[in-house]
């Protein structure tokens, strides 16, 4: 009743702060600056209500984002959001540096074939199964049945492209609270990691392709592959370099590791914007470095987790407050379609890679549960979508695929949670 009374009352905090606060953009930065603590304790508090009735920390904070964002009570509107987004990309920084530091070379080792099967299955399975599917099938489908073939085609490229995206940030967010180790975790977690590097080098290729359909007269542009190959390499040189970076700090200082590591996260955001890299790879690239090329894994993931809890709380509340739920109603019928045709190859991709790793029980069952989840790289490929194709077919795009993510990464953190119990990789929230 106390954590109830006492988020209510933060809310109606904000309220208040809003409704007399005269409009200005020095007020617009202040209000901004309370509404983070405000969300912070909210969060915080509305988690560990919902922990009573066995949903993970992460959907409270998604919950309190969708309350408080643009289609519920407008608190954290588009303004204050973009206002913001500083500290969305920071956190993602951080988790992908985790990611990168979770992914350590000898314990990926041991299970090698049947991470690179399991990844294989997804992706050859995913692509290939919903772009037939919805090739195949058009005419019966809302959106698709009265558009041309080529229009189709492209089209399908995109959703089974964007399909393939899964959402790091969940599967660490929930290891990290519910500390899970074991097979499942490790094998989920790597296969996680590298299929959101493979959606990074490859969707700039899927994006040419389906361009190919979709605007007349296009044909392969080389020169942007160019540009895209030159800012995936230079995601990786800069990664590397960070990562040496942070070795060396880690090695030879013995103080304040947790700001030195925000610090670097900031360092990576300004770089990124500088000279046009992933945020997301080079992070992951970074940390991947510290863990398998030095003896600081341990000591990078130990302080991160020392600064983490704020981070996750913004990044999954920001997330929340950013899911279009109103959009659903556009595209309900293919929204469900999609999110249904998805969960039906993941599952036959993750058999497909179990058997061809000769893997049994849980892994072959239940592993393909952790992979629901969706989030920062799938709204960012519709965000890419919708300005490369203008009008009302990268408009309605971005609404169907949105509202399809929402679905899945509300979903994702349940469920990767329900196989962690299963497993017994965790006593955590049983």
């Amino acid at each position: 009743m106390k954590k109830s009374i006492t988020t209510i009352l933060l809310l109606v905090l904000f309220i208040l702060i809003r409704r007399f606060a005269p409009p200005s953009d020095h007020v617009l930065h202040a209000q901004s600056a309370v509404l983070t603590g405000i969300v912070l304790l909210s969060a915080y508090l509305l988690a560990l209500l919902l922990k009573n009735v066995k949903l993970p920390k992460l959907t409270g904070y998604m919950i309190l984002g969708v309350l408080i964002g643009p289609v519920g009570l407008n608190f954290l509107d588009h303004s204050v959001l973009d206002s913001l987004r500083f500290l969305e990309d920071l956190a993602l920084a951080f988790i992908a540096l985790t990611a990168g530091g979770e992914l350590k070379y000898e314990r990926f080792r041991q299970r090698a074939k049947t991470v690179l099967s399991l990844l294989t299955g997804q992706m050859a399975v995913v692509f290939t199964g919903l772009f037939f599917t919805l090739f195949f099938f058009a005419s019966h489908i809302p959106f698709l049945s009265d558009l041309p073939e080529d229009i189709i085609i492209g089209l399908s490229i995109l959703f089974a492209g964007t399909a393939l995206s899964t959402s790091p940030a969940t599967t660490i967010g929930i290891i990290t609270e519910f500390k899970s180790k074991g097979k499942m975790t490790d094998i989920v977690l790597a296969v996680t990691v590298l299929k959101s590097i493979m959606v990074v080098l490859l969707f700039p290729l899927i994006m040419a392709w389906a361009k190919i359909y979709l605007i007349a007269g296009t044909s392969i542009n080389y020169e942007l592959l160019k540009t895209v190959g030159v800012q995936i390499v230079g995601s990786i040189v800069i990664g590397i370099a960070i990562g040496y970076i942070i070795i060396t700090y880690l090695k030879y200082v013995q103080i304040e590791r947790s700001l030195f590591l925000l610090g670097v996260s900031i360092v990576i955001i300004e770089v990124s914007a500088l000279v046009h890299v992933e945020i997301l790879l080079t992070s992951i690239i970074a940390g991947i470095v510290v863990e398998n090329f030095s003896r600081k894994g341990e000591d990078l993931i130990e302080n991160i987790e020392k600064s983490s809890l704020p981070l996750y709380i913004i990044f999954f509340s920001f997330a929340g407050a950013g899911l279009h739920l109103d959009t659903i109603q556009k595209a309900l019928g293919l929204t469900a379609l999609l999110v249904i045709l998805r969960m039906l190859f993941l599952y036959l991709g993750n058999i497909t890679g179990a058997v061809l790793a000769k893997e049994d029980g849980d892994i072959k069952k239940l592993s393909w549960l952790g992979f629901v989840g969706q989030a920062g790289i799938a709204l960012g490929l519709a965000t890419i979508i919708e300005n490369t194709f203008p009008g009302a077919v990268g408009t309605t795009f971005k609404t169907i695929l949105i509202s399809s993510v929402v679905i899945n990464e509300l979903m994702g953190p349940v469920f990767f949670k329900y196989i962690l119990i299963k497993t017994r990789e965790t006593t955590e929230g049983i």
